[in-house]
């Protein structure tokens, strides 16, 4: 299998329900009620309604709203994980995150996708971010979507997953808000797909344990799979496990252990390669 685009709009891609809404410009987002027409960032007026994608082997999920599905299910599970069933919990969206100093600075964290909050005890709450991949060369998912509804769609289309830039915007924000709730001694959650756990934690090397009962720790991810059903010819937000890790561990993950390190006289080859093969840019 080549890089096809896997669902739109919460239907399999190629299936005929995914072009009646094609067709019919039905770009209702299925998964979260705070919207209605998808809001993906699309060319011109046709939205994509690219939920997951699959390159080669890997099938990923690359829009957030697409693990709301259930009515938000991600959540109640995390509930279910940190508090005993007796206690009512509201969830909250996009909440920022800046202070200002006695001096008059202002310094801004970012937002937080989720907090969820005990109704009885304001102080009692947890932070939880939503992480997906992404794409580049997007604009082939609309020569698929125009093959698609010629009868002319091929197994392969020009794009490809970002990973490494997925991360690179995830794990210094996680890092950075996370140090937050350390302090705090609050839960700080990221929902992710099983794949691209795989991906990260091999990427970064990072220490972690799977856990089943929540007592204190700070750093959990919610690792989720994305299961096809057959009788429904719908792919589903499927199983989890969840893990913890420490804020030192994630802190650790932009080191170099010592055999990955490039030695002095290596570099200095390389600069000497570049100085016979180019002219300077500038020289002052």
């Amino acid at each position: 299998m080549g890089n096809v685009q896997l669902e739109a709009f919460g239907e399999l891609f190629q299936s005929q329900n995914s072009i009646n809404r094609l067709r019919n410009n039905d770009f209702v987002c299925p998964f979260d009620n705070r919207i209605d027409i998808c809001n993906k960032p699309n060319r011109g007026s046709l939205k994509y309604g690219n939920c997951s994608a699959q390159v080669g082997k890997s099938k990923r999920i690359i829009c957030p709203r697409r693990f709301y599905e259930s009515n938000y299910q991600i959540l109640k599970e995390t509930k279910n994980f940190l508090w005993p069933d007796d206690i009512n919990i509201d969830c909250y969206d996009e909440l920022g995150i800046n202070i200002r100093t006695s001096n008059g600075d202002s310094f801004h964290y970012g937002n937080i996708d989720w907090v969820l909050v005990n109704r009885q005890n304001s102080s009692d709450f947890c932070g939880i971010e939503i992480q997906t991949d992404s794409t580049t060369g997007t604009g082939a998912f609309r020569k698929g979507i125009k093959d698609l509804l010629n009868g002319n769609l091929t197994d392969n289309y020009k794009f490809g997953l970002n990973t490494l830039a997925s991360f690179k915007g995830f794990l210094p924000q996680f890092i950075f808000k996370g140090q937050l709730f350390d302090d705090w001694k609050r839960p700080y959650c990221a929902v992710i797909q099983d794949e691209l756990w795989e991906k990260f934690i091999k990427k970064f090397r990072i220490r972690y344990k799977e856990i089943t009962t929540y007592s204190t720790e700070t750093f959990l991810f919610f690792v989720y799979s994305l299961e096809y059903n057959p009788t429904e010819n719908k792919y589903h937000i499927g199983s989890h496990k969840i893990y913890a890790t420490r804020w030192i561990d994630l802190l650790f993950s932009f080191s170099v252990e010592k055999k990955f390190l490039l030695d002095l006289d290596d570099i200095k080859r390389r600069i000497q390669k570049k100085m016979k093969r180019r002219q300077p840019i500038i020289t002052f």
